[in-house]
């Protein structure tokens, strides 16, 4: 019986986050959470249209008709080159996927990874290729590095069969404005398929056009990223059923005022002693404030369709997340815990883990297998180890006024030079595609789920806010800009009591000067 692969939301596999570099551990932009190979959604094999499959087939002696794949091995059907009426063959060649992070292969750990190795060695075998992730040069785009290996490529050639990954930066905007990037919209409807789901899910493909031009991909969801956890026991102890958080998650009133509620309700002095013991949240304040204004549709820069950027610091949706950032998260709710003496910049994970707070911003990641949140390595903050059997639920940050559930993105990049012919980038992109498939009798799967449910606590973190998250998220547009430095200048001052506008004008004409200076880089 003739198989072919489903398109579906979840479809990417592990592999297809860690391809493109993980972003997540130790929340350094870049660095990977792992270092395993591509595996991938849509279908391999058949071409749907208008709603009825087109399975391609081939010609064997006496003219009869069979199919390209046999259906005893479980593979799906051999692609057929229309260029040539022939299955693909890549003539042998040998291509490699270049990041700065890949180790040693590894044996297959899981039942997963082992039909994964197997689909990868058919693939190579139909369709005579080899593909390498490695480790080809290091991060960023200083001498060494993979970014000014790319720029040589695109520059001058090279011999060499390469997807290039790299990251979310200033540099990469200005090698897609500058032309550096293979458009890939020559090979749209041919040998990809841009408008399926495992390149448009995670957002990349658009947010790097310019015009109607696509230079930059990533294949499946977005790595989860920023949202908050909620201690379950604090909350229970306030009268609070912790589930109606998710369902309001699931409704969509999960808002700043909900959230707000639930603070009010939780945050008290148990002790009678006039100072409160248990507040609303605790958290890495500037990554909190950033999400204000994200959560509010609010950026502090935004990317025009041209690829030059805005400054859109003085909206009246930034405006707004900053005021409830501030005036009201840091001011009401917040335990403000860097005065105290010895205070060390991780003891909100103490404060949480304690019951001191009801909630906590920061990153999926801390709920990997391993993370700090998860009890699976002994943690210890400041002499004090963590209490890591509390219970704890995980949902997206709520959404304010002008805006809605979202995170913020960790993707890295994928691309190929502009020096590439057609006709390589043709066959680099068919057998990225192809790569990048679901498993056969893995449709659907998605293992960096399994690693998140052997960290959370309970599954509707990972079923529901997990699944969301892989769509929802917002790219950070101003850390793209050079001289652009909100941190110092602007997200370190606002503390409690700060006053909001008129830090943010202070720093508006020094921002404005930045992207009007990295705008006119772009346009040489």
């Amino acid at each position: 019986m003739k198989r072919k692969m489903l398109n579906r939301l979840m479809a990417a596999s592990i592999a297809a986050v860690m391809t493109v570099g993980m972003t997540g551990c130790g929340g350094n932009a870049g660095e990977p959470a792992g270092g395993e190979q591509t595996g991938g959604d849509t279908q391999a094999g058949s071409e749907e249209q208008g709603g009825e499959t087109k399975t391609d087939t081939v010609e064997q002696g006496g003219g009869e008709e069979q199919s390209a794949a046999e259906e005893d091995d479980g593979m799906p059907e051999v692609r057929i080159d229309p260029e040539t009426g022939e299955p693909f063959d890549l003539g042998g060649m040998e291509i490699i996927i270049a990041d700065w992070w890949t180790g040693d292969p590894e044996e297959p750990k899981t039942d997963f990874q082992a039909a994964q190795r197997e689909y990868q060695e058919w693939l190579q075998d139909t369709y005579n290729f080899t593909m390498v992730q490695k480790n080809y040069a290091g991060w960023g785009w200083e001498e060494g590095s993979i970014g000014e290996a790319f720029v040589q490529a695109a520059t001058s050639g090279t011999d060499e069969n390469i997807i290039y990954t790299l990251t979310n930066s200033a540099a990469t905007a200005a090698d897609v404005s500058q032309g550096l990037m293979y458009d890939l919209t020559k090979l749209d409807g041919d040998v990809i398929d841009l408008s399926a789901e495992k390149w448009q899910i995670n957002g990349e493909v658009n947010s790097w056009k310019i015009g109607d031009s696509v230079y930059c991909f990533y294949t499946g969801p977005s790595e989860p990223r920023g949202g908050l956890y909620f201690n379950k026991t604090v909350l229970k102890d306030a009268g609070i059923d912790p589930e109606t958080i998710y369902d309001m998650q699931a409704d969509g009133t999960w808002t700043w005022d909900a959230w707000v509620d639930i603070m009010d309700k939780v945050q008290r002095d148990t002790d009678n002693d006039g100072q409160n013991d248990v507040f609303g949240c605790v958290q890495n304040n500037g990554a909190m404030i950033y999400m204000c204004v994200r959560s509010n549709g609010g950026e502090l820069v935004t990317r025009n369709d041209d690829g030059t950027y805005t400054l859109t610091a003085d909206s009246d949706a930034v405006k707004e997340g900053l005021h409830f950032a501030i005036d009201t998260v840091t001011n009401k709710y917040y335990l403000d815990y860097s005065n105290e003496e010895g205070s060390n910049w991780e003891d909100y994970k103490n404060l949480f883990m304690s019951g001191k707070a009801a909630f906590m911003y920061d990153e999926a990641y801390c709920a990997y297998e391993g993370g700090w949140l998860t009890g699976q390595n002994p943690v210890e903050i400041n002499g004090v180890k963590l209490d890591q059997s509390v219970d704890y639920g995980y949902v997206m940050f709520p959404k304010g006024p002008k805006g809605d559930n979202v995170t913020n993105k960790g993707n890295n990049l994928l691309c190929l030079p502009a020096s590439y012919s057609d006709e390589k980038a043709r066959q680099l992109m068919f057998a990225y595609d192809v790569w990048t498939e679901d498993v056969p009798g893995y449709e659907g799967y998605y293992a960096l789920l399994d690693n998140l449910y052997g960290g959370m606590k309970d599954t509707r973190s990972v079923d529901e806010t997990i699944e969301m998250m892989t769509t929802r998220g917002v790219d950070d547009w101003h850390s793209i800009v050079p001289n652009f430095n909100p941190n110092d200048d602007f997200l370190w001052k606002l503390s409690v009591g700060a006053d909001v506008d008129a830090i943010l004008e202070q720093n508006i004409p020094a921002w404005q000067t930045a992207v009007d200076e990295f705008n006119a880089s772009l346009k040489k």
